[in-house]
């Protein structure tokens, strides 16, 4: 009877221990709500867990197993978006019905609500987990580097992505040329091209990568890349001749000069290499490439002549450099260099004559022609390459500038000056209706902060600062910090046909019009991307430009191309965006005006008929078609209807319904001629005048 109570006793304490762990384990397990443990993203970024692919699905961690409609039901996703929820265990995937949008801040949090399955409620909602989609993907590095002038033969080319690619859709990208076969390797993000011969010695190569290439969400790059190189040379030679070879109607001011591919020893410079035939007088001298050339290709890498008086007009010349010159690195100019030229005869005045951009002399420079095109002659002779001009409108003299510093001299080629300090950027000149006055931009050189418009006399004459109001207006230091109004760097300064009023831009593309002598200013938002062409009546200005966005800015300090759709960079779509807009004088807010999409340039007459260059994609080079208004601005139709060449320019001659186009032969299929062409708006039709040359402007 013991051992029975006994073993009762012990089934009962047995059973009392049971009971107590069931009840403890109800208590510490059960009586808890769920929590969130994680959210994270499934696709994201290489190393960047908060950096998302446009194709990634949500994934929630829930510390315990929950009821799916309880959590599906406090799941929040901002900005809202369509999609679907699967479950594995406790983790909960919300996958978007279609790709996140790119470059877009999301919140993903899980709201109050959530049910376990013992009935626990979570109470409070989750921390929330941000993400950013990414972008479309660029090259973000290369090697060799943009430009590079010393390749080995035997060097890999690498081209380091922004996030990881879709590798076959890149490798069907790629182009090279001059044509080379060739391996690749992946490493992540880094792409290696191994050629399977040497490159070939003294060459430049071209490498692309279209806009096929898509990342591995599928989304294309965001412009095409294209990456320059030279491999290296065996002995020190010219990359280009100033006057190039059997070139005629050179300035009789002109340098001989010849750049070469490495930097120069200095030491080995001697009077004796250089002959020049008839006998002229002057100094030979190595030099860096002055200006925004100097810039792009530091080192001194020019051995100069410089006369000491002007050649004789109509006279061929005769060069002769012997062999023997020698690079910084040891290597020797092997043999010698010999090469002749003709000299033209110099201009007093350019009134009466079309000037234009060529560089057909070597190096882009200021030329002239009559308006039928003959007697074409070369005006400005610098050794950095021109990339616009302006001339005074009583022909006399003109500046020329390059993007980083402006030169002043006169019709004939005569007084010539360098305007630009040293550790300052100007361009955009442009002068006043009578001659007297000119304006331009100033920027600084090291960090690119602008330093607002100046004017000066010609013919070295002083300067002013134009004083703006204070949202305008540039530090006062030399050198601005990063943090100053980016308002400050103003481009294109253009005067009223009346001289009362300068029309700018600046760097986000607002318009604007300063009444003179700066007595009142007047802006207007938009994304400008050409210069202010004013109306012949001074009422007011058409521009070409982004309306619903801002111009992109300067990619990063250094020489500033011309205000231009095309030098700028645009992209594709962002041409098809451009849209020609009014602004009258006094005004606050652009009218769009009535003409095609895709108008990234435009030229007034003396009547007030526009000439408009609406761009197409299938067109190169920024080009397009061109259409002529009437005098009232109204009803554009389309002239040149031959089937020619792209237009990409126009300006506007200086008697009603007379143009001047830039057209390129560019990927066109017409045996018509490219170049500056003359056009009629009355009939429509146009004329050849030369087969090269750009940025025409016709003088009166």
């Amino acid at each position: 009877m013991r051992s029975v109570l006994v073993r009762s006793a012990a089934v009962f304490v047995l059973g009392l221990a049971v009971l107590g762990a069931i009840l403890f384990y109800a208590s510490t397990v059960d009586g808890r709500p769920p929590a969130v443990a994680a959210i994270r993203l499934t696709q994201h970024a290489t190393g960047e867990p908060a950096t998302a692919l446009t194709t990634t699905s949500i994934e929630v961690d829930f510390s315990e197993v929950v009821l799916a409609d309880s959590a599906q039901d406090a799941f929040r996703i901002e900005p809202a978006t369509d999609g679907s929820f699967s479950w594995s265990g406790s983790t909960l995937t919300f996958s978007p019905a279609e790709r996140l949008p790119l470059q877009t801040d999301f919140a993903v949090r899980i709201g109050p609500g959530v049910v376990d399955e013992a009935g626990n409620r979570m109470e409070r909602a989750s921390e929330p987990f941000t993400f950013t989609t990414v972008g479309q993907p660029t090259v973000v590095g290369s090697s060799p580097q943009e430009g590079a002038a010393d390749v080995q033969l035997d060097a890999s080319i690498e081209l380091e992505f922004s996030t990881l690619m879709d590798t076959a859709s890149v490798e069907g990208a790629i182009e090279i040329a001059p044509a080379v076969a060739y391996d690749v390797s992946w490493s992540g993000e880094l792409l290696t091209i191994t050629p399977r011969v040497p490159l070939a010695e003294a060459t430049q190569y071209v490498l692309r990568v279209g806009v096929s290439a898509r990342d591995q969400a599928g989304v294309t790059l965001e412009r095409s890349h294209r990456l320059i190189f030279r491999t290296v040379r065996s002995d020190l030679e010219a990359d280009r001749l100033m006057p190039a070879h059997d070139i005629e109607a050179v300035a009789v001011r002109t340098p001989i000069a010849v750049v070469f591919d490495r930097d120069l020893d200095p030491a080995s410079v001697t009077d004796e290499l250089l002959t020049i035939e008839p006998q002229v007088a002057g100094t030979l001298e190595a030099i860096p490439l002055p200006g925004a050339a100097g810039i792009e290709e530091p080192g001194v890498r020019v051995l100069q002549f410089r006369p000491s008086g002007a050649l004789e007009p109509n006279t061929t010349y005769q060069v002769t450099l012997a062999g023997g010159l020698s690079a910084a690195d040891g290597t020797r100019l092997s043999g010698e260099i010999a090469w002749s030229f003709t000299t033209g005869a110099p201009l007093d005045t350019l009134s009466n004559q079309i000037v234009f951009v060529s560089d057909r002399a070597g190096i882009a420079n200021v030329w002239a022609m009559n308006p039928d095109g003959t007697g074409q002659r070369q005006v400005s002779a610098e050794l950095s390459a021109v990339s616009d001009f302006a001339v005074a409108p009583d022909g006399r003299s003109l500046v020329v500038a390059d993007g980083a510093v402006l030169v002043e001299l006169r019709a004939d080629g005569s007084d010539r000056r360098l305007l630009t300090e040293s550790g300052r950027f100007e361009y955009d000149p442009a002068y006043s209706p009578n001659s007297t006055m000119l304006a331009f931009g100033r920027a600084d050189a090291e960090t690119g902060a602008g330093l607002g418009l100046w004017t000066r006399r010609p013919l070295g004459g002083d300067q002013q600062r134009i004083e703006l109001p204070a949202e305008l207006r540039p530090g006062t230091s030399p050198s601005p910090s990063a943090s100053d109004d980016p308002a400050a760097l103003l481009r294109a300064p253009r005067f009223s046909p009346d001289g009362a009023a300068l029309a700018f831009v600046d760097s986000a593309g607002r318009v604007a019009v300063l009444e003179l002598p700066a007595a009142r200013l007047t802006s207007a938002a938009f994304g400008a991307v050409s210069v202010p062409v004013w109306l012949p009546d001074s009422t007011g200005l058409l521009v070409a430009g982004l309306p619903d966005r801002a111009a992109p800015p300067p990619a990063e300090p250094g020489p500033l191309p011309r205000l231009d759709a095309g030098a700028i960079g645009l992209a594709a779509d962002d041409l098809d965006d451009v849209r020609v807009v009014r602004l009258d004088r006094g005004a606050s807010q652009v009218d769009i005006a009535a003409y095609p999409a895709g108008a990234a340039r435009v030229a007034v007459d003396p009547d007030g008929r526009r000439a408009i260059v609406v761009t197409g994609d299938d067109l190169p080079d920024a080009g397009g078609l061109l259409s002529v208004t009437s005098a009232a601005g109204n009803a554009a139709l389309r002239v040149l209807r031959d089937g020619g060449p792209a237009v990409v320019d126009v300006a506007a001659g200086p008697a009603a319904g007379e143009f001047l186009v830039v057209r390129t032969a560019d990927g066109a299929t017409t045996d018509l001629p490219a170049g500056i062409w003359r056009v009629e708006a009355a009939s429509g039709r146009g004329e050849p005048l030369l087969l090269d040359g750009r940025l025409p402007r016709w003088l009166p």
